[in-house]
């Protein structure tokens, strides 16, 4: 079997409804705004009639999938040590190259017709328990509250909010996101979790002394993690940070190299590691950093709004200790997914074991009414 081609392109379909509607200004997009679904993938065609999907793409994802024409796809260890080899060269190819591995893994475990978790050796676990994140919703506490409400009537056991505002708002931007925060408590009880994320705030204008301030004010209320509140490179202020707040810190999703994640984990930074699929090098090094972390007895949660029917397959594949809960991203999901025949989510609050064949991706063509491929 032998790689032939890789394809970049925008699926574009109907308009968007119901809860695939942003609440706030997302990609472009003003809050409800009515728009076609758009999407693009990649997809890796081979001679033997078998292809791999990966969500996401790129000129740069076109422009490296060259090398790989001819490739026998099976080798994929071999081809991400190829792209990674080099001193530096993991900077400007993670997320081409992780895309590119995502197809990848698609198209074997399609090949041998079994998911990738099968793949993997899974499933380990019968269930995951998943957390509701609510990226997209509009961030007031009264509507905050609200739809946390409506999340745990669903069965959900776990919300994440992200917080709207960073240390430039000034004191009245402070008391914005921990009055969300508390009416989201006092809206789901003492038994909830509840995640915090900085990231759509610009979490980088943060300093440690406004990040320190934020997790001592979360204590009280039992936040089960604080995430990212500071520029995700910052390493050695994390480690400060660490020292001076009760709160669980999480983060992860923006590190790039394996010696970023060792070191977090290593010098105690993070409780939770949360590496992206799609920017920390793919399954192939995924795989990898889910033996780190559980090494270090913390927690791998990967983040997985966009990735979620990616990363669930390696959660699966792994014991409840070293993958304890998974994200789904309820907005984000309503969208990315709209182009599959099946629509995969939590069923009561929890995942169950996903099917294949590879991730389980296969368009279904009625939904599509265009579509653009990127030169």
């Amino acid at each position: 079997m032998k790689i032939t081609n890789i394809r970049v392109y925008d699926l574009i379909g109907g308009e968007r409804s119901e809860l695939a509607i942003y609440e706030i200004h997302r990609n472009g997009m003003d809050p409800g705004m009515v728009s076609p679904y758009r999407q693009r993938l990649t997809e890796i065609e081979t001679d033997a009639g078998v292809s791999g999907i990966a969500i996401g793409g790129s000129p740069d994802v076109i422009a490296l999938g060259q090398q790989l024409i001819g490739e026998d796809p099976r080798g994929y260890e071999a081809i991400w040590h190829r792209f990674t080899s080099r001193p530096h060269s993991v900077d400007g190819r993670a997320r081409p190259l992780s895309t590119l591995d995502v197809a990848l893994w698609d198209l074997l475990a399609k090949a041998r017709y079994e998911s990738v978790c099968r793949m993997l050796g899974g499933p380990v676990q019968p269930s995951i328990r998943a957390y509701a994140a609510m990226l997209g919703f509009l961030p007031e506490p009264e509507a905050a509250a609200e739809r946390s409400r409506e999340r745990v009537a669903e069965g959900f056991t776990g919300v994440k909010w992200y917080l709207p505002y960073n240390e430039m708002a000034g004191p009245e931007g402070f008391r914005h996101n921990v009055d969300m925060i508390r009416a989201v408590r006092e809206a789901v009880g003492p038994d909830i979790d509840i995640m915090v994320d900085c990231i759509l705030s610009d979490s980088s204008q943060n300093s440690l002394q406004y990040a320190t301030k934020l997790a001592r004010a979360f204590e009280e209320l039992n936040v089960t993690w604080l995430e990212e509140p500071l520029r995700a490179e910052d390493l050695s202020i994390y480690a400060r940070l660490r020292t001076e707040t009760r709160t669980p810190i999480a983060f992860g999703e923006h590190l790039k190299h394996r010696e970023q994640f060792l070191r977090a984990l290593r010098d105690g930074i993070a409780c939770v590691i949360q590496p992206e699929m799609h920017v920390a090098g793919g399954m192939t090094e995924m795989r990898k950093l889910v033996v780190l972390a559980s090494s270090f007895g913390v927690p791998f949660v990967p983040h997985a709004n966009e990735s979620c029917r990616n990363s669930i397959h390696l959660s699966f594949a792994n014991p409840k200790r070293a993958c304890p809960i998974a994200e789904w991203g309820v907005k984000i999901n309503h969208n990315v997914q709209y182009f599959f025949k099946d629509f995969y989510q939590p069923v009561d609050g929890f995942f169950i074991p996903p099917q294949g064949p590879g991730f389980g991706y296969e368009v279904d063509p009625e939904k599509v009414e265009e579509r653009v491929d990127l030169a």
